[in-house]
């Protein structure tokens, strides 16, 4: 999950989502209740959602609560987070340029919450003022700063184990037996197909099935009444 928009075009030029075998998705800043929705309902179906946001007070906001319940929404099941980072370390490792900030209120109850979501002591003193976006990087270092991340955090290709492997070859298998044996009476079956018997008055069939069943598409009502008539 990444905190903004418009990194979408940049990741599937790179292929990232297929080549590490990932979901990717982006919401404009603090996640919605649509977004809760959707991890806490796929929870059981995946291994964890890895969080990338902008090295700010917001940033790791964002970080902290999107697992978290709250007013608007109530997680039903256990989803599993993880810190992508932007970092200080990462900042630091790759000069990047931060900006100033002016951060209201409370900064020592802001600086309570930070710790809450993981921040560092030298994190929580450098968002005091400065902060630095995932803007701050070039296209290339985004990706590349991504594609190292992603396998500190055990994210590379999906291979299943040995007997899903076997399971899925021996599908394959019967798949390529099926596809010659059709391939051997196609010509009969195509033969026999256009001398079967269709009724006279198909497209009136069609129009009465279709004010029965409006919501039908034409083909499967076409399907409906050849089945009907063969059987």
């Amino acid at each position: 999950m990444i905190e903004k928009e418009g990194f979408g075009p940049l990741l599937q030029r790179a292929r990232t989502a297929e080549r590490f075998d990932l979901a990717i998705m982006s919401t404009k800043g603090m996640s919605t209740v649509a977004a809760r929705m959707l991890a806490d309902r796929l929870a059981a179906r995946m291994d964890k959602v890895l969080v990338l946001h902008d090295l700010d007070v917001s940033g790791f906001s964002i970080f902290g609560t999107l697992a978290a319940d709250g007013r608007r929404y109530r997680f039903k099941h256990n989803v599993r987070i993880v810190d992508l980072g932007l970092r200080l370390a990462d900042v630091e490792a790759r000069g990047l340029q931060s900006e100033p900030v002016e951060n209201s209120g409370s900064w020592f109850a802001r600086a309570a919450t930070l710790e809450e979501h993981g921040a560092t002591t030298d994190e929580i003193a450098f968002l005091r003022n400065r902060r630095v976006e995932l803007n701050a990087m070039t296209a290339d270092t985004f990706v590349s700063f991504l594609e190292r991340k992603l396998p500190e955090h055990g994210i590379g290709k999906v291979v299943p184990d040995d007997a899903t492997l076997h399971r899925h070859a021996r599908h394959v298998v019967e798949q390529t037996f099926a596809e010659k044996a059709l391939d051997e009476v196609r010509a009969k079956l195509r033969t026999e197909a256009a001398s079967a018997f269709l009724p006279n008055d198909l497209g009136d069939r069609v129009q009465t099935v279709l004010r029965q069943h409006p919501e039908m598409p034409w083909d499967l009502a076409v399907a409906a009444i050849v089945r009907e008539a063969r059987s």
